[in-house]
């Protein structure tokens, strides 16, 4: 995240004992964007094992219980195991005497191990040059407020192999301290729309939210653009299924998968 972006501000903030977060984290269903909930769940576990030197995040994992509202929330972060190589931390996110929404993230230490390749040095994506994604007319009409995809500059281009893929850049950080895997894992939570705006029309549903997220992480991430690769699958029974591979410039660092829910249309 460069200092221009830093300089903005952080997209939550915390008074005490209550997180808030700024109208652009809104999602499209009512609530708070799940992207967003990822980052302010497993960001402040991020950022929690930043300070107590856990070591590298490399997989976390968020229900999304109900609509997370955009102020008023509490978090209660507890250790299911810590110390030694592994730890791992949950975190709810309370709004309204109810649980809205549960993460997990496992934390391990480093060990240096010879004859393996380290993060690569020279990028082989060019992010920048990237055409701009245009969003298709149908979701213009539906999404007129401030969300979740106005705080991130997103690119769009076509892979070797013919899957569609998106690059994003955020326009502003999301915690006052860095906090790179959640932030990898909020623009994962985008690709179940993307599965949807690449098809051209939207499908006979009134929403497609997932009721989850979760994000394995093979090395930290470098530089500021991230990008994926989806696919979905959807089921009659309103079942789907959106899986993404997940890269920085320098090339591919990791997955993330979706159990997204096809709402039945309006009688």
């Amino acid at each position: 995240m460069n200092a221009t972006v830093q300089d903005l501000g952080p997209v939550f903030r915390r008074d005490g004992d209550i997180w808030q977060a700024l109208p652009q984290a809104q999602g499209p269903f009512g609530g708070m964007h799940g992207g967003a909930v990822s980052a302010l769940a497993v960001g402040e576990m991020e950022a929690m094992g930043a300070a107590k030197g856990l070591g590298a995040l490399v997989s976390a994992n968020l229900y999304l219980l109900r609509p997370l509202p955009l102020a008023g929330i509490s978090s209660k972060v507890s250790a299911v195991r810590e110390g030694g190589r592994v730890a791992v931390f949950e975190n709810e996110l309370w709004a309204g005497g109810k649980l809205q929404a549960k993460a997990s993230a496992c934390f391990q230490q480093p060990a240096a191990i010879e004859g393996l390749p380290g993060a690569p040095e020279a990028p082989c994506f060019e992010p920048e040059n990237f055409a701009k994604w245009e969003r298709p007319d149908f979701f213009k009409l539906a999404n007129k407020e401030p969300g979740f995809l106005d705080l991130c500059d997103i690119r769009d281009t076509t892979h070797e192999d013919g899957t569609r893929a998106k690059w994003f850049r955020l326009k502003r950080s999301f915690h006052e301290t860095p906090t790179p895997f959640s932030t990898v894992m909020a623009v994962a939570d985008v690709s179940t729309l993307f599965t949807v705006t690449d098809a051209g029309a939207r499908p006979n549903a009134a929403g497609w939210p997932n009721a989850d997220l979760s994000l394995h992480l093979s090395r930290a991430p470098k530089g500021a653009w991230i990008g994926t690769a989806q696919r979905g699958s959807w089921h009659g029974d309103g079942r789907g299924l959106t899986e993404a591979e997940i890269f920085d410039a320098y090339g591919r660092i990791g997955r993330s998968c979706q159990s997204a829910v096809l709402l039945p249309p309006p009688a």
